[in-house]
């Protein structure tokens, strides 16, 4: 009964602390959201395709990626037109369903690291990781990559299990299905995974697991094979393309990429790149955690771990520089889990130095706040909502037209958010219009400016 008792409290304990420190997690990522998320290209391709849902029009392709023009799949407008049924298909809408996954994220990070390196430090990744401005600026941009992170942790968890678990490859394979419908970079991900076996020698694998990982392929990629067997293969076939074409206009240089990976790792313990001396912080950090990393290869309870998470960090980025920047940088996003876990492995030698580890906290508590606070987003959602409630005070909801005065690939979201909020006006407006309204973006672009402002937007009217 006593052994019970003690069991019970320390689960409320758990409980209470990691609620505490995911409350914390969401609150900064609510905290001014509409001011500090964007509503642009591909918030609205993502919206448009959610609201035809509810018309009867499922949709089996998800957006297109950067290079090949090859779609992944469509579980990104699935999962925004069923958070989409409690916002109203509020152009907020994307915003909140990533910062949903990025709860989940948070609480993957928890449970990998509880399980599998120390409770203790797990605690504190939590905490870095609720904190991180980096985590909190990518989980408030509402795009089909918010789901990565999620697939990314899920697949790391396999890959690891499935040294003396069957089990693993399932759940490799399930991030990887997932995976695939956020971002194309997940393959960079699997191939990492592969290598990972290579070396680490995972229990072999049983004709049920296989037959059940094939299945379940099967059923996540259910929606691209009917399009593809419907289609002569054509989203199929642009795989190829991704890596067969020429990628020069896509180069990064080495250097670049060493910068993108430090990011990745360093910036939830300290988020400032302003100067030589954060440059020299950040790369000592970074530095410091790859050793870290490489001197547990020799732990026999740490290699394994250690292993996957260093070749799934430098891998993909060694195979991305090889393609000679046939991909963009940020394709390296897949590398954020596994340098954070890194970190973690890293933390664990503090361990009993309590008092540094609470300096570490604090400081990078300090910083991270520093640059949330200081987050900007120019055009942002609330500035073009506030325009429509602007244009409709003044105008009412139709009779007039609207002309989007801007740079090319600025004029986005517009239309989306005009018609969510009923106007019903001439875009762009019809020859001979007398009332008129011109959105400029950005405020003075061609000359014009805007007798109103928001935030970098400006808004002018004619004939009212």
């Amino acid at each position: 009964m006593q052994f019970r008792a003690s069991t019970n409290n320390k689960v409320k304990k758990e409980f209470i602390i990691v609620f505490l420190i995911l409350c914390l997690g969401l609150g900064l990522r609510l905290y001014n959201l509409p001011t500090r998320t964007s509503f642009d290209a591909d918030q609205e391709w993502l919206a448009t395709r959610a609201i035809d849902i509810f018309k009867g029009d499922f949709p089996l392709l998800g957006p297109t990626t950067s290079v090949g023009n090859f779609s992944i799949g469509p579980m990104s407008i699935y999962l925004w037109a069923f958070v989409g049924i409690f916002t109203g298909n509020s152009p907020i809408t994307g915003a909140y369903l990533s910062v949903l996954l990025g709860m989940i994220t948070l609480f993957g990070l928890y449970l990998f690291v509880k399980y599998f390196v120390d409770q203790k430090i797990a605690y504190i990744i939590l905490f870095l990781a609720a904190v991180s401005s980096n985590l909190i600026f990518w989980d408030q941009i509402p795009w089909a990559p918010s789901l990565f992170f999620v697939s990314q942790i899920i697949l790391l968890t396999g890959a690891y299990l499935a040294i003396k678990n069957k089990i693993g490859y399932l759940l490799v394979v399930l991030g990887f299905i997932l995976g695939f419908q956020s971002h194309f970079g997940i393959v960079l991900s699997l191939i990492s995974t592969i290598l990972y076996f290579i070396f680490a020698r995972p229990v072999k694998i049983d004709k049920k697991t296989l037959l059940l990982s094939i299945a379940l392929l099967l059923i996540g990629f259910l929606p691209n094979i009917i399009f593809d067997l419907t289609h002569n293969f054509d989203n199929f076939r642009k795989i190829f393309g991704a890596f067969g074409r020429d990628g020069i206009n896509y180069f990064v240089s080495f250097n670049k990429i060493i910068n993108v990976l430090t990011t990745n790792g360093v910036s939830h313990l300290y988020p400032r790149n302003n100067n030589l001396i954060d440059s020299v912080i950040t790369k000592g950090l970074f530095t410091l955690i790859l050793v870290n990393g490489i001197s547990l290869l020799r732990d026999k309870k740490k290699k394994h771990l250690s292993l996957l998470l260093l070749i799934t960090s430098i891998f993909p980025a060694f195979l991305f520089y090889i393609q000679q920047g046939k991909f963009s940088e940020y394709y390296l996003m897949m590398t954020v889990p596994s340098l954070l876990l890194l970190v973690a492995l890293t933390l664990t030698r503090l361990k009993t130095k309590k008092y540094v580890l609470l300096l570490i906290i604090i400081i990078s508590a300090f910083l991270n706040f520093k640059e949330i606070e200081s987050r900007y987003v120019s055009w942002n959602l609330k500035a073009k909502t506030d325009i429509a409630k602007t244009i409709i005070s003044i105008g009412g909801y139709e009779n007039y037209g609207i002309s989007l005065n801007s740079k090319l690939g600025n004029q986005f979201g517009f239309n989306y958010i005009f018609k969510h909020y009923g106007i019903k006006a001439d875009v762009p407006p019809k020859k001979g219009e007398i009332k008129i309204f011109s959105v400029i973006i950005p405020q003075g672009f061609d000359g014009m400016v805007g007798v109103k402002t928001f935030d970098g937007i400006g808004l002018l009217w004619q004939g009212f």
